[in-house]
């Protein structure tokens, strides 16, 4: 596949990035810099392809390692591995993902990142998991700003974490965090020095700076406007895309229902720490998404996972039994798997 929009901008960046500077063209850029980097590293000039390939590679491996992740968190749960495995199916052949994962996007860097980090914030207090954790929350923000909120899940697990260990231990982990943070505090000076001194030249940052952009972001966070930098209308009514496998998918009310019922699951139980602190980074996630005043298709497929957890637990509650849950959870991949098949042959068709 030829690289498009997003794609094209990592490309350039990453090829000034040889050239010993982070641009776009004449001036500097403050978008994240994890794609850029890494594209830069496997760009040759032997045969681009390879690079690229490479690179696209990279990342349906770390999509498979936050499966994995996922898979191990959900277990921890003490969900039914029949129900696990469901939950792990859906989320692999949801439709958005197929077509991300496998692209020059940051959606297989977040799966990874993301699910990663919420194994390990909700895993047993030990020094091995919290630095992990906070490896994974550097990865996480550098890939995409947006994810800093979940900072406050950090600061949680250093109280938690602070009531269980040692003084000696606690000092420990303060040394590491200090080393593990500097990447993120070096890019946040230079993002600060570029934004303050208006030299970017391509900035996630430009969405802030028109009158009263906090009002104008949260009306388009919510959908209830259509932002200026983008085509169509996104935020809220593009939840409902993740579930129905049609392009450009838009609709208010079934995306409010959907988010309700998915909060509703969560509500409806006592849930352990794991459930806990996933919902919490999942409602600070899109809050995050409404203030910034975004909100694509693919920014909720890293969420996924969580939501169907959600719609189990309001089906639990409902009485449904898992046999019919199971039954539609695979009724509903085989649907997805049918279709993708379709725009496969579609694509190759064009393409050969």
């Amino acid at each position: 596949m030829p690289l498009i929009a997003d794609e094209t901008t990592y490309n350039k960046i990453a090829s000034n990035i040889l050239l010993g500077k982070y641009y776009l063209k004449d001036y500097p850029s403050t978008v994240t810099p994890i794609i850029p980097f890494v594209l830069a590293f496997f760009k040759t000039t032997v045969n681009p392809i390879i690079g690229l390939t490479l690179h696209k590679l990279l990342h349906i491996f770390l999509a498979v390692l936050g499966f994995r992740y996922l898979y191990l968190f959900l277990l921890n749960l003490n969900l039914k591995k029949s129900i696990v495995l469901a939950i792990v199916a859906l989320a692999a052949v949801n439709p958005i993902g197929i077509t991300f994962f496998g692209r020059l996007y940051p959606e297989g860097i977040l799966m990874f990142s993301f699910w990663g980090f919420i194994y390990y914030a909700s895993a047993k207090v030990k020094t091995s998991h919290f630095i992990k954790m906070l490896l994974l929350f550097v990865i996480l923000v550098l890939t995409r700003y947006l994810y800093a909120i979940l900072g406050v899940i950090i600061l949680y697990n250093c109280y938690r974490y602070y009531l269980n260990l040692s003084k000696k231990k606690i000092l420990k982990l303060l040394k590491y965090s200090v080393i593990i943070a500097l990447p993120v505090l070096l890019w946040l000076k230079y993002v600060n020095n570029i934004e303050q001194n208006n030299l970017s030249e391509i900035s996630y940052f430009s969405r802030f700076k028109a009158e009263n952009p906090l009002m104008y972001n949260i009306k388009a966070g919510l959908g209830i406007i259509k932002h200026d930098e983008v085509n169509k209308v996104n935020g809220i009514p593009a939840f409902a895309s993740l579930f129905v496998p049609i392009d450009g998918f838009r609709n208010y009310i079934l995306s409010v229902g959907l988010i309700i019922a998915f909060l509703a699951g969560y509500l409806s139980r006592k849930l352990p720490l794991g459930s806990k602190i996933l919902v919490i980074s999942i409602v600070l996630t899109m809050l995050g998404l409404i203030f910034a005043g975004t909100g694509f298709s693919r920014y909720w497929l890293i969420l996924l996972p969580g939501f169907l957890l959600g719609y189990y637990y309001l089906a639990s509650k409902l009485k449904i039994p898992d046999k019919w849950i199971l039954i539609a959870v695979y009724s509903l991949c085989i649907i997805y798997v049918i279709n993708e098949f379709r725009l496969d042959y579609l694509i190759l068709n064009r393409y050969l």
